[in-house]
């Protein structure tokens, strides 16, 4: 379990690694998509990082995307080689989920993009926004993934336990 909640961390660090680049390197559209529609709208004429930067971005982003696929199924096969009931295993798929939910809603959204002024200062058109001021923008795309993971771990654990599958 140690090693799962290790593994969430990590990716947990490079979401906010990325997160914290993204505003230099990428397109604000596609920064600030993920902010209130008043945010996006001030901030999407912003103008666009060089092709060089946006290139790199991507290639961030794709590395990101490779640790969290190797995460996971380093998460798996864990569970596969430990032969793990599927109460643990629910347990171990649950927490790298969590963990990472949890850093997400509370150290990104609410305090990197709402409490901080990191975002404010590099999009300073969207100084007079008040989806600034909005902490619960997120709370309905939130609230769907906090109700689907736990039906999804349950669906995973059940087929990683399953005897005979996933040679």
């Amino acid at each position: 379990m140690k090693r799962t909640v290790k593994l969430s961390l990590g990716m947990s660090f490079i979401m906010l690694a990325l997160v914290m680049l993204a505003p230099h390197l990428a397109s604000p559209k596609l920064v600030l998509r993920f902010l209130p529609e008043d945010i996006y709208e001030a901030g999407k004429d912003h103008p666009v990082p060089s092709l060089p930067k946006r290139l790199l971005c991507h290639l961030l982003l794709l590395m990101a995307a490779a640790y969290m696929v190797w995460a996971y199924r380093d998460v798996a096969n864990g569970i596969k080689r430990e032969k793990l009931s599927f109460k643990d295993a629910y347990k171990r798929l649950f927490a790298f989920l969590m963990v990472e939910k949890t850093f997400d809603i509370v150290c990104l959204d609410q305090i990197l993009c709402m409490s901080t002024d990191y975002y404010r200062h590099c999009y300073p058109e969207t100084r007079g926004c008040s989806g600034w001021k909005n902490r619960a923008w997120n709370n309905k795309n939130q609230a769907v993934r906090l109700v689907l993971y736990p039906i999804l771990c349950a669906i995973q654990a059940y087929l990683f336990t399953k005897r005979g599958s996933w040679k």
